[in-house]
């Protein structure tokens, strides 16, 4: 992996507001137990409405849901994060380790691993290293670096793990950078703000994104009818999905109706889908989603809002403490 270091913006009583989530919390946001669980749960329940339109499914706003994956499987858009979900609570990231439990998990299962991703973990498991490049685009480095928004007590390892996890599936800087500016802003939804791109553009000032890439993301405020390109099919480059997520979640209030139109799409890309319904998630929690949705995503539902009910109360036991 290579060595550069990237560097979150500067922001004056960062670690005070830090240690108390809800001070400065949207008046509309729900409470943090409810956004972090939004956040874990919405990932899936994006992944699978985004899975939904692969077969041009224009139904995703009613009727029951198939499961994101059979019966003892994993898809990749919840694998990636799965794994450093699972690391998080040991207060660091071992990265070998991490890239170990991706190779094995697409060994043994591999559901809806793209071109890209299996290059990048074959790579990881013959060579004990990242690939230097890619013969496919992909979008995997927002999925896989998703979970790292719930370490925002610490901005700059948030920043840095983030990265350097995007940067195992995706050798490219960019792919790295635009996974980065998705955690940052997923990070500012679950403290409970809605202003999340002064963050985002900060941080990509701050390590000298190139101006086409930075006017991507500027774009995003000054355009709130031309939505940007959609990222469908699997070689989509992780800008590509970042910046429509970002959009999305920037200029859709109703998040509900945000994820319905997804069934208006074909074959939206599943990081996509699962990086949406994540930031909606954090953004409004998921109270008022389908119950359909909720139900019928799978297991892995179940296994990230209990995931969230425990850090919730890991934190409660710190506190007491």
């Amino acid at each position: 992996m290579a060595s550069r270091k990237i560097r979150g913006r500067r922001r004056r009583g960062r670690r005070r507001r830090r240690a108390s989530l809800g001070a400065m919390s949207h008046p509309d946001a729900p409470p943090l137990d409810a956004r972090r669980e939004g956040f874990l749960a919405g990932a899936v329940i994006g992944a699978a409405l985004a899975a939904r339109t692969a077969a041009g499914d224009a139904t995703t706003n009613r009727g029951a849901m198939d499961p994101l994956s059979p019966p003892g499987r994993r898809h990749a858009a919840v694998a990636l994060g799965a794994g450093l979900l699972e690391a998080l609570p040991s207060g660091g990231v071992d990265l070998r380790r991490l890239a170990g439990r991706w190779v094995e998990w697409s060994r043994s299962d591999g559901h809806g691993a793209d071109p890209a991703l299996v290059q990048a973990l074959d790579h990881l498991a013959e060579f004990d290293a990242p690939a230097p490049a890619l013969a496919h685009a992909g979008a995997a480095a927002v999925a896989a670096a998703l979970p790292a928004a719930l370490a925002a007590a610490s901005p700059r390892a948030m920043v840095s793990g983030a990265f350097h996890t995007a940067r195992l599936v995706d050798p490219d800087p960019a792919g790295g950078l635009a996974a980065v500016a998705v955690v940052v802003a997923a990070a500012r939804l679950l403290e409970g703000s809605r202003d999340f791109l002064p963050d985002v553009l900060g941080l990509l000032r701050a390590n000298n994104a190139d101006e086409e890439f930075f006017a991507r993301f500027r774009a995003i405020a000054a355009d709130p009818r031309n939505e940007p390109p959609r990222p469908t099919g699997t070689s989509v480059r992780a800008s590509v999905v970042a910046v429509w997520v970002l959009w999305q979640v920037q200029h859709r209030p109703r998040g509900v109706e945000a994820l319905r139109a997804l069934g208006t799409h074909r074959d939206l890309n599943g990081y996509a889908g699962a990086a949406l319904g994540a930031l909606l998630g954090a953004r409004d929690g998921i109270a008022d989603w389908p119950r359909e949705w909720i139900d019928g995503a799978g297991e892995d539902v179940v296994l990230r809002c209990a995931a969230a009910g425990r850090l919730a109360m890991t934190e409660r036991v710190m506190g007491d403490g």
